[in-house]
């Protein structure tokens, strides 16, 4: 009977372990940096699915992001409200949403789409209400904020998963310990 709640025990733990090693691996976290019409800058660290696109780190954002899909993949065409109604995104002729990929310290602008780009996890992606020059380049970028400077500013930060390891020692930890308080309760 002792034995046979040892093992039980410790399949719990084994299954535990699993768990949290399968969720850690299943969502990745992306920094977020606008800067608005008004030179105003939002940040925000979002948690998605480890392939979710930039499109999908917009739409699970906090801020609210209007999309809008004409056939080539979804343009943005407002963040909080500034910006174009997604009925008409491209309502302003002189000014959109540059996006950018934090490289380093510096903002690359996009080659791609919102929704043809698939950042890694801890990386910053950034958007700003922009003009645009004679080669149509952007003309406006975000403040350059790596992931730990968004991070830093958050309050409270985010849950730091644990590592595996960290989890199976400490569920092995438990185990000895639940072992150790049986034995000495048999021999009292």
């Amino acid at each position: 009977m002792r034995t046979r709640r040892i093992l039980l025990t410790s399949l719990l733990l084994v299954l535990i372990v699993a768990a949290a090693v399968a969720a850690a691996g299943d969502t990745k976290q992306v920094g977020l940096v606008v800067t608005y019409p008004d030179s105003t800058t939002y940040t925000e660290i979002v948690t998605v699915p480890v392939d979710a696109t930039s499109a999908d780190v917009l739409a699970a954002a906090t801020v609210p992001v209007g999309l809008y899909d004409g056939g080539f993949g979804p343009a943005v065409c407002n963040i909080d409200g500034q910006g174009c109604a997604t009925d008409d995104c491209f309502c302003n002729p002189n000014a959109f949403w540059a996006y950018y990929h934090l490289a380093g310290t510096a903002w690359e602008s996009s080659m791609v789409g919102v929704g043809g780009y698939t950042p890694v996890d801890q990386s910053v992606e950034g958007f700003a209400w922009s003009g645009f020059d004679a080669s149509f380049n952007p003309t406006v970028q975000p403040p350059v904020m790596t992931f730990a400077d968004i991070q830093a500013a958050q309050s409270p930060a985010p849950a730091e998963i644990p590592e595996p390891a960290t989890l199976l020692l400490l569920g092995s930890g438990l185990a000895g310990l639940a072992g150790y308080i049986r034995r000495r309760r048999a021999i009292a």
